[in-house]
Formats: C-alpha cells, structure tokens, sequence
C-alpha cells in the first residue's frame, strides 16, 4: 500500500466510536486520503477531534429518528462528491443495508453487497455458517416468538446462560434499535429478556464458551482473501465485551482454512472480524463483525493495515498479489479501557506480575515501542483528549438532571385532577414495558378514548414485562400485544394538548430534557389520586410482589378517577 493509491480521494466515514472510528481515520489519512467524519451523537468522540478528520457532520440519532436522519445524509450525500462511504458502526451498517438499501446501490461502500451482509450479521445464520467451514459453535437453542420457552430455561437449570439477539441492530418502524447480550443466572433474567427482546427478533440462548477470546480478522474481494490476521484477547471483561489488551499472534494455516471458507461461501467483499473463543485445539464462534472491529489497531500496528486496503478493494485499485499477513507479536493496549481491568483484578495488586504495576508501566514502554496505545499517539494528539468527553457528557447530564429532579420535587404540591376521558391522555415512564403500559391498557378499558403510552428510553417495540402480562391476565385483559414506544413517536399526540401523565420526578425531569416546551402539560401520576402518596418508582428488576404492589396502586388510581 502506498500513499499515491488513496491520494486526494474523499472518503465519508458513517458513524463514529472510540477506537474503530479513530483508527479508521488515522490509517486513511495517513495514505493521503481526506477523511470526514457523519457522526451519530452530538457528543464529539475521539476520531472527530483527530488531525486526519477534515470535517465532522451531525444529522440526528438514528436512535430517535432514523427516517430523518436517513433523509439529511441522502442530501448531504447527493451535494457532495465522496470517492466512497465506509461503514463503521453496527448502526450505520443498518442505514446503508436496511430497507432497499438505497445509499448501497447509489454509492461504492467499503463493505459487503447487502445481500451477504444479511447472511453474516444474523448471528444464528453465522452458526450455520461456521459449522460448514469447521468450527464449533456453542450449545444452546434459538428462540422465535410464540415459541414454548422450557428448552431455554431447562439449559438455565445446569448453569448461567446468555441471551443474544440475532442481531446487534435493527432499523425498524423508522427508529435503529440496539440489542445487547445478557447473561441470565435466573428464571426471572431470562423470562424478562426474552419477553421484552422476542417480539422483535429471534433471541439465541447458549451455553457459556471455556477459552480465551481471539479475533480472526480478514479483508477479502469477491471470495478471495486478500488480507489476514488474528489477536488474541489478554484481557477481557470476565462477563464479555471488547478486550483492552491484545496482541497480534500468527494465523495458521487451518485458521487461513475457515477466514478463506466463509469469504468464499459469502462471496464476500470488504472487512470481517470472526469472534472466536479457543479452547486447546477448539475454536468456537460467536458471532461475525461484518464492520471494522474495536481491535482493529493490532493489525495496523503489525503491518495490516486492513482501513486502507479496504478502501482500495472498495475503490477497485490494485491490490497486493499476495496474501498480505503478519506474524509479529505486537500488543496493543487501550489504556483508559484497561484501567478496567485492572481494579477488577485488585486482588492481586501486590502480588507477583502485578496488574496495576503492569498498567503503570505502559506508557513508558509505548514511548520506547516495547507496546502500542489505541488513542494516545504522539503525531495525533487531540484524541486523547476527546476519549473523556463522553464520560464528561455523561456526568453533565446526571448533574443536570439530578437538579431538575430536586428542582421539581420541591415545587411539587399534591393537588387531585381529574382527567377527561375525553381528552388526550400520554402515559410516560423509563421504558413503557411496566407503569405506562399497564396504566394505557387498564385507562383505555375504562373508558378513556384518547389514552396513549411512551418511555423516554430510547427503545422500539419491547414486549410488556412478564409481570405486567400476568397483573392484566388476572384482570381478564391481554397486554402481550403491548410494544414498547418512545416519547419521540409521540410529537403529533402530544402537540395536540396531550396531558402528559409521568410517575416520579425522574420522569418529569427526562422529558423535560428531551423537550422543555412541555413542561406545562405534565401532571405527576400521585395528583390522579385523591390522597397524596408519592411518586411510583419503576419495579423493573425487583420482586413480584413489588411488580403486582405498583400495578395495584395504578388500578387503584384509576378507581379514583372513575369513582
């Protein structure tokens, strides 16, 4: 690869994360390319403030508003002359593939023809997949919804599960959900995950994996493979997630067998990291990164520079004639991350090999390029800095809303209301699968005609909670067709006068957050009552008994206004 090959091209890179992102961005520019940035928070992550970002755009949250945010990057796209589009999170890989995959067929895209993409980012056709070309894949059942549940939990009965949904995003009724895997050690975890996960997508439950977690990285063009690597986790979360240490270890000529089989069989174009767990001579998959993976600075450190030749094979430039790898040991840290790790691992402070004494010799051995760091790198300072602004965002907006949480606790006066059944009545909890959903069901049965439900989580079509179900069956109504929505569906109701109905200050003060302009149409839930009791805080996670106490008190409530 050399630098006249991505010279003046114009690459927009979708989406925007710590470590992916950034090395992305580095490794483009530093082959001549321009290099800007469509990020998806407001909030500037480590790779906008890089010296190889030429411009950074904000749209909107797909999160909130996909259709929008959709609408603004096809204009941005159709004013602006980019060479290409590289997909970096599961997020924008959902907006240039979901649907008809409009921006798919329009621009080159450094990835995958959407048809492929499909068949790698399920993680239940993955196992399919991986069976085919030699690997293990864990024991455990996929479950659809409607299905009867006893074989997920008979697996839960010889020990801890985790619940995956079959996708890590899904762009749906205009909004880009996130699913996250769960471990469950309880009867109650896993009910509450499939119920709430389920309607949406099929969820897998397997068995824990023994070994250490490897990474089985490669580029490839049209089936064929045109680089490879692979890392192996040093440390990693003990209950999952991305390592904060790695080091590149060499590919063997069987592992080159499996990289070279599933390319093949997808007749895949563009990047895939193969997450992998190793056990002896075992390897067995957990799913497949069809986007630049969070370790992907390993490989660039050890020669592979897989951004760069991405882009290339996008691009339709010449690429090497061999099959580009590397077999150095290079370690790669990403210190802020693997702080972590190392209070985790506290115990053994004083002991020999200490983890903190360990942690607190890795910049000196990066200045001598004993190790290498993710972020902090000498000729691109800034992002160092950047790493902290989503922890700063984070603590400001509990700060503020912490304050707006006391603030309106003390203005607060009980005085009953009684709502017009006739009138536009909103419901607003976290995440409208327990207070809310039950309070619309059980008010619309009443009588109320205009009763709607939302939560301020940003959340699409979760099931009710399996609590909530079992409160409505014994009142002879059917809440297994509730789906969870969130306050941002609701702009139309709410802007025609809707009451906004919120259970506890916590509540109040989100929405004020998310839109000030409310504030004078909000009731709390306790003046529906006619004797002040408080705020009803959210049962989720707690006991039955707490779940059946809290929907009690909403029927209660409504006895009130109707009596």
């Amino acid at each position: 690869m050399t630098d006249r090959l991505l010279s003046g091209k114009r690459i927009l890179l979708l989406g925007s994360n710590e470590r992916a992102a950034l090395s992305v961005c580095r490794s483009l520019g530093r082959q001549g390319a321009i290099v800007e940035i469509v990020a998806f928070d407001p909030v500037r992550q480590p790779a906008e403030m890089s010296r190889y970002c030429r411009r950074r755009f904000y749209f909107g949250s797909p999160v909130t508003d996909a259709i929008k945010v959709l609408d603004r990057l096809t204009a941005h796209l159709a004013e602006n002359d980019y060479d290409a589009i590289f997909p970096i999170t599961d997020m924008a890989c959902e907006l240039v593939y979901a649907g008809d995959a409009t921006i798919a067929s329009r621009f080159v895209i450094v990835g995958p023809d959407p048809k492929a993409y499909h068949k790698a980012v399920d993680k239940s056709e993955a196992l399919k997949l991986a069976r085919r070309v030699g690997l293990h894949v864990p024991d455990g059942v996929l479950m659809q919804f409607g299905d009867d549940q006893t074989p997920a939990f008979k697996l839960l009965e010889q020990g801890p599960v985790y619940a995956k949904p079959v996708r890590s995003s899904l762009l749906s009724d205009g909004f880009v959900n996130a699913f996250e895997v769960k471990k469950c050690t309880t009867p109650a975890q896993l009910e509450r995950k499939l119920s709430e996960d389920l309607p949406r997508l099929p969820v897998l439950v397997q068995q824990p994996v023994p070994g250490h977690g490897v990474g089985l990285n490669f580029l490839a063009d049209r089936g064929s493979l045109v680089a490879i690597s692979m890392n192996r986790r040093l440390h990693e979360p003990p209950e999952g997630g991305g390592s904060s240490y790695r080091c590149n270890v060499p590919v063997s000529e069987r592992e080159s067998q499996i990289a070279r089989g599933i390319a093949t069989e997808l007749n895949w174009s563009g990047l895939m990291m193969i997450e992998l767990k190793q056990d002896a001579d075992r390897l067995t998959i957990m799913e497949m990164n069809c986007r630049p993976w969070g370790s992907i600075e390993t490989a660039i450190r050890a020669g592979v520079d897989f951004p760069a030749l991405a882009v290339a094979q996008a691009l339709g430039l010449s690429l090497p004639t061999a099959l580009v790898r590397s077999d150095r040991p290079v370690r790669v840290r990403n210190l802020k991350n693997d702080l972590r790790w190392v209070v985790g691992q506290r115990r053994r402070w004083l002991s020999r090999g200490s983890p903190l004494l360990d942690w607190l010799s890795a910049p000196p051995r990066a200045l001598l390029k004993q190790e290498h760091m993710d972020i902090e790198q000498s000729d691109d300072i800034l992002p160092a800095l950047g790493q902290f602004n989503p922890v700063l965002a984070r603590l400001g907006r509990r700060g503020r809303l912490a304050l707006r949480m006391k603030t309106a606790g003390l203005g607060h006066r009980h005085r009953f209301r009684r709502l017009d059944p006739q009138e536009p009545l909103l419901f607003v909890c976290q995440g409208n699968i327990n207070r809310s959903a039950v309070a619309e069901i059980l008010f619309r049965d009443a009588g109320f005609n205009k009763v709607r439900s939302a939560g301020v989580l940003p959340f699409q079509g979760r099931g009710i909670s399996p609590a909530a179900a079992r409160f409505l069956k014994q009142r002879g109504k059917d809440g297994t067709l509730h789906r969870s929505t969130n306050l941002h569906t609701c702009r139309a109701f709410v802007s025609q006068r809707a009451t906004i109905v919120v259970f506890d200050y916590r509540t109040k003060a989100d929405v004020l957050m998310i839109s000030p302009e409310l504030g004078p149409q909000i009731v709390m839930f306790d003046d529906l009552a006619h004797d002040h009791t408080g705020e009803l805080h959210d049962p989720q996670g707690a006991t039955e008994a707490v779940y059946q106490e809290c929907f009690a008190r909403i029927e209660a409530v409504l006895q009130d206004q109707t009596g």
